[in-house]
């Protein structure tokens, strides 16, 4: 019986022929002829049969010989390595930052082209260290210690159902690019955590505690600050699904990683901020908008304007400490902003000024200012404005953005289907001091 090694290779070439079919016929400018049009649903016929015997084989040289409790015992003894591994320091530091590598790269996006058929050995060692934080070193090793198992309870982790973790070059243009699409991720603080577990970070309110003179022989009062906790979850993004014609993964002269990197972050980008600036706090992030509380109510009539009053109101409503920092800005909707671009104070100067020096930033009423247009626009009790530091409102996101590429599902069509997603949740370090305050519209 074909091991699981050999059997893929078989997979490989009749991969390799399908791929050579159709680059001939696309080179020829033609459809297929009907011999190749008949070796070619063969081939798939033939991969699919060889996927079902690669899973069997896959089964059986992982448990050979072993009963149930044998099979839980190895398990746990193989997540247990695992995890020990991944926590070993000395690991971490001759490989920090395998993501980061060329080599990383080559294998990432020749998975992007060929998916698993096409990856050597060394290529998916490198793909499944950038998942588990384990060098391909301590992969090796936990594949000689416990056996070809420990690799494969990696690769389900990371390759048919969790995707590969894209290189970090890529992921910064994905991020850089995600942060045009809104501004949350421009003003906000943001952690990344290597899981997806609760995140608990305090808060304390001390404000309206001092000390005091003590007089002589006198017992000291204890005076406690308000301490809490907030929680970050892990919600899951997606970018939805993005089918790529074989032609145009063969291709060399198209970018396709630019291409691809556009879509995603236009998607992810979109989605994730409108949760960061407006989501509700039940099951999804706590959006800024809604997490500030209300610093300034416009009078009655202004149900789409605000005045230069409104602004020195809403900027006095936070706390002089959060006022001086350098997350201290104005955030609203680009046609919000058109607006205060006509406003005056009372000597006739316009609110909104130009930066005259080479990289100064435009300002309002002397703040720097962030347009993101899921921001509500002004009308009635809406919450168009918000002030103060931003700094405070923390985007936790989980390691990095992972991709997964769907091979079979749309290979009758000639493309290849991906997907990536990112976990991420969003919310104000809020002690009760309120950093950030909004304005709202008048209701009538």
């Amino acid at each position: 019986m074909p091991s699981a090694l050999e059997l893929r290779e078989q997979r490989k070439l009749a991969w390799e022929r399908m791929k050579e079919i159709n680059s001939e016929a696309e080179r020829e400018n033609r459809d297929f002829t009907p011999a190749e049009e008949g070796e070619w649903t063969d081939l798939d016929k033939s991969i699919g049969t060889l996927d079902e015997r690669i899973q069997r084989a896959d089964k059986l040289e992982r448990t050979p010989r072993m009963d149930s409790q044998d099979v839980t015992e190895k398990r746990m003894e193989i997540s247990k390595r695992i995890v020990e591994m991944s926590m070993n320091q000395h690991s971490a530091q001759r490989n920090p930052n395998i993501r980061a590598s060329a080599e990383y790269s080559s294998a990432f996006f020749r998975y992007m082209q060929t998916g698993e058929v096409g990856l050597e050995r060394e290529e998916q060692e490198l793909l499944v260290a950038g998942r588990s934080n384990l060098t391909p070193t301590d992969i090796r090793a936990l594949e000689a210690q416990l056996g070809p198992a420990a690799v494969r309870a990696l690769g389900s982790q990371s390759m048919t159902a969790g995707g590969y973790l894209v290189p970090e070059e890529l992921e910064n243009k994905i991020e850089q690019a995600m942060s045009w699409f809104g501004g949350m991720r421009e003003v906000a603080e943001i952690m990344t955590t290597a899981d997806g577990g609760d995140l608990k970070l305090p808060t304390s309110n001390d404000t309206t505690n001092s000390g005091r003179r003590l007089a002589e022989n006198t017992t000291l009062t204890q005076t406690d600050p308000v301490v809490a906790l907030r929680t970050w979850r892990a919600y899951t993004y997606t970018s939805d699904l993005v089918l790529v014609p074989w032609q145009l993964l063969q291709d060399s002269i198209i970018d396709v990683e630019s291409w691809l990197t556009n879509i995603l972050a236009e998607r992810i980008g979109r989605a994730q901020n409108t949760d960061f600036t407006v989501g509700t706090g039940i099951d999804q992030p706590w959006g800024l908008a809604q997490a500030s509380v209300v610093g300034r109510t416009g009078a009655a009539g202004q149900t789409t304007t605000v005045i230069w009053d409104d602004l020195i109101f809403l900027e006095h409503a936070v706390n002089i400490a959060y006022r001086g920092g350098p997350g201290v800005r104005y955030m609203m909707h680009d046609q919000t902003v058109r607006d205060i671009r006509r406003l005056t104070d009372g000597e006739g100067r316009y609110l909104w000024q130009a930066g005259v020096a080479a990289g100064a930033p435009n300002t309002i009423n002397g703040y720097q200012y962030t347009i993101n247009n899921d921001v509500a626009t002004m009308a009635t009790s809406a919450r168009s404005i918000i002030f103060g530091n931003l700094k405070k409102y923390i985007i936790r996101q989980v390691r990095g953005i992972a991709m997964v590429r769907l091979n079979e599902r749309y290979a009758d069509a000639l493309q290849t289907g991906f997907f990536a997603y990112a976990r991420a949740d969003g919310g104000l370090l809020d002690a009760g001091t309120n950093p950030s305050q909004v304005y709202q519209n008048a209701a009538s």
